[in-house]
């Protein structure tokens, strides 16, 4: 059965979740590609891990569009200014329309890609984005916030809503157990800031919890904020939680970003218990280490840790500010000084 969530500005639909076990396997034309009478061509990006099943896809489709697929790096080495410049190159040469649609299909990196490249071709280009991942189907592929990295991670990037997001929960189950704890931070930050049933389905039943409950509330917790903060002007950035410190970590040691974001957390609930009086801190650790994810960044340059988190897109005028929980399920935003952010570093083996 379909599973329908929406994205709204006020009334409007702004982005169609469709979550569709089996569908990437047997891929149906109209899941994928929204109704459109100037349609003419589609452009697909992947990358190497799942470039067949994009190949499937662009088969599924092309009798009724002319497609091409795309493949672009893996991870982190697709979203550059570089790689953006060639797709550009290959969608020049595909013939690309602004009536035409891009199709990204892989892991977050990919999706993000696809999603700037869309919002930035031929000064905006439709969107779907088909997340293979975990992490790409509760996190990157959802609310519009596409980029690359300059210096920072995500600090190049515009908002833009894909028309539609197409989940396989039956694909994301075939996932390495490695690939698939790296997306369960993602889930259970989501969980952490909104939702402590789904906090509870991962301490009940680990990295085996049911994805099909896992996927469909981190989903829906998302798409709720997003759709009462559409870009990111205030409440939106509770999304953020464990991203301060945690994409300096990212950054600087080459860490998954599922990872970077569960030792961000770490950081986040001790400065969350010094400043907010957060009382579950040890609760928040014990089910990151039941997920088998890590919970510190030894040896990492806590320098260069800390230029890196003082690029972090949440600063403003009077400094950083950091995602903070006084409990589960009740997350602020507040300005952090450094001896805070000492206190999350300390945290994590930075100290």
């Amino acid at each position: 059965m379909v599973e329908q969530i929406l994205i709204t500005a006020g009334d409007v639909t702004a982005s169609e979740i469709l979550i569709d076990p089996g569908v990437i396997a047997a891929p149906r034309p109209a899941v994928f590609l929204p109704k459109s009478e100037r349609r003419r061509r589609v452009a697909i990006l992947t990358q190497p891990t799942v470039a067949d099943c994009a190949r499937d896809i662009a088969r599924a489709i092309g009798d009724a569009y002319e497609t091409g697929v795309h493949v672009v790096p893996d991870r982190e080495a697709a979203k550059t200014f570089a790689v953006a410049e060639q797709t550009v190159a290959w969608m020049n040469s595909l013939g690309l329309t602004r009536h035409d649609t891009i199709i990204g299909i892989g892991g977050g990196a990919v999706t993000d890609l696809a999603g700037f490249v869309a919002a930035t071709y031929l000064r905006g280009v439709e969107a779907v984005l088909v997340p293979t991942t975990l992490l790409g189907a509760v996190d990157a592929a959802i609310g519009g916030k596409t980029a690359v990295n300059v210096d920072g991670k995500n600090l190049v990037g515009v908002f833009r809503h894909p028309s539609r997001v197409v989940i396989d929960t039956e694909t994301l189950a075939s996932l390495p157990r490695d690939i698939l704890r790296e997306g369960a931070a993602e889930a259970l930050k989501a969980g952490l800031i909104a939702d402590v049933e789904l906090v509870e389905l991962y301490e009940r039943h680990g990295l085996d919890a049911p994805l099909a409950d896992v996927v469909s509330r981190a989903v829906r917790v998302k798409a709720q904020v997003v759709s009462d903060d559409f870009e990111e002007h205030a409440g939106r950035a509770i999304l953020n939680y464990g991203h301060t410190i945690g994409h300096g970590v990212e950054t600087v040691a080459g860490l998954a970003h599922g990872h970077a974001v569960a030792v961000g957390m770490v950081a986040a609930g001790e400065v969350s218990t010094q400043l907010c009086g957060f009382a579950e801190n040890a609760r928040q650790r014990a089910v990151i280490e039941q997920l088998g994810l890590p919970t510190s960044a030894p040896g990492v340059d806590r320098e260069a840790v800390l230029r890196s988190v003082a690029l972090d897109k949440k600063r403003d005028e009077h400094g950083l500010r950091m995602v903070l929980l006084e409990e589960i399920g009740a997350p602020i935003v507040a300005p952090v000084d450094a001896d805070a952010v000492d206190v999350g570093l300390a945290a994590i083996g930075l100290g």
